[in-house]
């Protein structure tokens, strides 16, 4: 198909814009590449395989350090230069993994990933957010006693 040429450049074209890489000739060096794509899935509780969003993903090789995260439907992408990378991903709640990938100048490379729960429990809210809780909680309480005094007051 003709369309699939431009469907890999238009997805270049946005690997590059997403992260913020330059293209070779605005760096001033000769730099090459391939792109990096696939899809992150997590098992739920009931053995389900379902996309999992917001999952950071991470390319380490050769001195460089490259991390994206994935999108809505647990995809991401990433333009990599030439090189061996260990690819890894990491999800509160999920085992981490890794997997490595070699990426040659022009090429296109997939790996997916299917995570498993790690058993550790995930809080329902950050810390910090028990202080403000016990905030809202004295301060309605103080509203309270307030207005219950004041319909005392006005009997």
């Amino acid at each position: 198909m003709r369309l699939i040429p431009y469907a890999v450049a238009l997805g270049l074209v946005l690997a590059i814009l997403v992260l913020g890489v330059r293209p070779a000739a605005a760096q001033g060096s000769m730099q090459s590449g391939g792109l990096l794509f696939g899809y992150v899935y997590g098992f739920t509780m009931y053995d389900q395989l379902i996309p999992l969003e917001w999952v950071t993903v991470t390319a380490t090789g050769g001195g460089n350090h490259f991390a994206t995260s994935t999108g809505t439907g647990g995809n991401f992408e990433m333009f990599l230069p030439i090189g061996a990378y260990n690819v890894s991903v990491s999800q509160p709640g999920y085992k981490p993994y890794s997997s490595t990938v070699a990426i040659s100048d022009g090429s296109s490379s997939t790996v997916n990933f299917y995570l498993e729960e790690s058993g550790v429990p995930i809080p329902e809210f950050p810390a910090s957010a028990v202080s403000m809780i016990l905030v809202i909680v004295l301060a309605v309480t103080l509203l309270t006693r307030k207005t219950t005094k004041l319909r005392r007051q006005n009997q």
